[in-house]
């Protein structure tokens, strides 16, 4: 099963994420945005030390798509502000009001590696999250 697809949007860009349940999807989606800002890369030249720094997140919201769209824009601005590139989540609640995870990851070094798509805003444009026969899927637009 693929995880996520690049969809066209003018001026922007977008991606379409699957998962087999929410857990999985949000998940697949933040890998999806991370491979979108850094690229397919040797791990190797992104990571300033072999360590992992740990983050709570704990976000709470009206509905499921809020929640998506607190997720993403958190972790994009754990990576923009501590340099945490997302490659571990635990995922304690996730459900329509709110989401409580421990995120993990190294930390990008800026002097090894170029960002390849500078990712301004997760936004609510075209945004969706919904069950479907095979799990679940979202799309989501990136302000680039």
């Amino acid at each position: 099963m693929k995880t996520y697809e690049i969809i066209d949007h003018t001026a922007d860009l977008g991606i379409k994420v699957y998962g087999r349940d929410l857990e999985e999807l949000f998940i697949n989606s933040a890998d999806a945005m991370f491979e979108v800002i850094l690229g397919k890369q040797k791990p190797g030249a992104l990571f300033e030390k072999k360590e992992f720094k740990k983050f709570l997140l704990h976000k709470n919201a009206q509905s499921i798509e809020d929640v998506f769209i607190a997720w993403m824009g958190e972790l994009l601005y754990l990576f923009y502000t501590e340099g945490l590139i997302m490659k571990k989540a635990d995922i304690q609640r996730l459900d329509s009001e709110a989401i409580l995870a421990d995120v993990s990851g190294p930390i990008f070094n800026p002097e090894s590696y170029q960002i390849k798509t500078e990712i301004k805003a997760v936004t609510y444009h075209e945004l969706e999250v919904q069950k479907t026969d095979k799990g679940y899927q979202a799309q989501i637009i990136f302000d680039i």
